[in-house]
């Protein structure tokens, strides 16, 4: 395909295979060599770069996603003669040294500081739970960027937010044009599906996708790409439901004001999804795909009685409940031409509604669950429970809903005594394959503090 981009300001073409990375392409195409090769799993940050003024890992953009895109890459920032403050911040406080983690760091502080003029340290440190470095030291890097705070640099910063032209579409050759697509629009993708006769992979944030084809797009020789399709890019309220497009991002779902409003558990719990980088991609249609244990996403959807909607031949839609779509490990009901378009979230009136999502694993970002608990209870002005949803993730091969519990709350007023008896029938419930005795307790615990936070 022929691929074009602007990089630092600069509009660059060339000739690439559709599903090769944005990394590969910088460093082999356009020979700017910042973006470095670390995990090749968005895991390292090493790679990344500003997309559309988005931080992202490179390593998990295709040149098909990335075509028509406003990038920023270390080089864009300043060199060696002429070095741009943040940069001359992290030399000046000690905070290089092999420096092969270092562009990812600085373009990691750059986005934030675009968004966040005077970051606190906590602010700080999440925005860089995505980059790891091992000879450096983080309190240099944190130093580095609130010196570059205090004398002022992102008051001076000329935004990499820009208005993207999603309508043109990649210039595939005749062969790409049979195996590798964009659509712009809802009627296309659906259209495209309809017409194939084996199965495509369908990619939108990719997260999933490109660390099982790492270094090798020859492994996906049938795409759709459908991160460019407005119509799965909504979050709207309609009637009794919140809707949420299957391409929205967690980064956009934890910056609605109206899921923050009346479904905090999907923010909570998109939040704890990842990274930056990754939120900046990884979307919510992506994750419950998965159809996986440890999806953070379909946990907390479940414990909002969530329902998808599919779209299909014909455009014909259908509604399902999240807990029917999802049929088993790795497996959704989902017809090989069909699409899920997007996720309803039923409203609830109650005035007295709590709503936790957590999450215990090896860190505190970029990791898979070791268990994941997903609460939502109702009360009624007396104080008793009107409603309890507890869902548990990563134990079993798809989430499953603590029913006994939510028995065994409903209809009651809940003191620390009933909390303790929740607590020990969650443990019980759960089945976890690995590290058993571990899961159940650390189950137990959520569930006790989840019941005596909202008593």
């Amino acid at each position: 395909m022929k691929l074009k981009l602007t990089i630092n300001g600069e509009l660059q073409v060339c000739e690439v295979h559709p599903m090769k990375r944005l990394l590969d392409v910088l460093r082999d195409d356009i020979q700017l060599k910042g973006a470095k090769e670390g995990c090749g799993k968005g895991e390292c940050g090493a790679c990344a770069v500003i997309m559309n003024g988005r931080l992202v890992n490179s390593c998990m953009v295709s040149a098909l996603r990335a075509y028509g895109s406003y990038i920023t890459t270390i080089e864009g920032l300043g060199c060696s003669v002429a070095p741009d403050a943040l940069q001359t911040a992290f030399v000046e406080e000690g905070a290089v040294q092999c420096g092969f983690c270092t562009p990812g760091m600085i373009l990691a502080a750059r986005a934030l500081l675009e968004r966040k003029q005077e970051p606190d340290l906590e602010e700080i440190k999440t925005a860089l739970s995505g980059n790891l470095c091992r000879c450096t030291g983080y309190e240099r890097i944190f130093r580095a960027i609130n010196r570059a705070v205090k004398e002022g640099y992102s008051k001076n910063i000329v935004s990499s937010s820009v208005s993207v032209n999603n309508e043109c579409s990649p210039e595939l050759n005749n062969e790409e044009k049979n195996c590798y697509y964009s659509p712009r629009n809802l009627e296309d993708a659906v259209n495209i599906l309809s017409k194939m006769e084996s199965k495509l992979i369908i990619i939108a944030g990719g997260t999933d996708v490109f660390p099982n084809a790492k270094n090798d797009e020859l492994k996906l020789k049938s795409v759709m790409d459908i991160s460019n399709i407005p119509e799965l890019k909504n979050i709207s309220l309609e009637g009794k439901y919140i809707r949420i497009g299957s391409c929205v991002t967690n980064a956009e779902l934890m910056e609605s004001s109206l899921l923050k409003g009346s479904a905090s558990l999907i923010v909570q719990a998109a939040s704890k999804s990842g990274a930056v980088a990754v939120q900046n991609m990884a979307t919510i249609g992506g994750n419950i795909m998965t159809a996986s244990g440890e999806a953070d996403m379909i946990t907390a959807l479940m414990a909002l009685d969530a329902d998808i909607r599919i779209i299909g031949r014909g455009q014909k839609e259908s509604i399902i409940p999240l807990e029917k779509f999802i049929d088993g490990y790795r497996s959704t009901v989902l017809k090989r031409d069909e699409l899920l378009k997007e996720i309803l979230i039923p409203i609830s009136s109650a005035k007295n509604k709590y709503e936790a999502f957590y999450k215990r694993g090896t860190r505190r970002a970029l990791t898979f669950s070791r268990v994941a608990l997903a609460c939502c209870i109702e009360k009624d002005a007396e104080g008793c429970v009107t409603k309890a949803r507890f869902v548990a993730g990563s134990m079993s091969p798809v989430p499953i809903r603590l029913r006994d519990v939510e028995s065994m709350l409903t209809g009651r007023k809940v003191d620390a005594q009933f909390a303790e008896a929740a607590a020990r029938k969650a443990g019980a419930i759960v089945m976890p394959r690995k590290e058993s005795a571990y899961r159940k307790k650390v189950t137990e615990n959520l569930v006790r503090k989840f019941i005596l936070d909202s008593y």
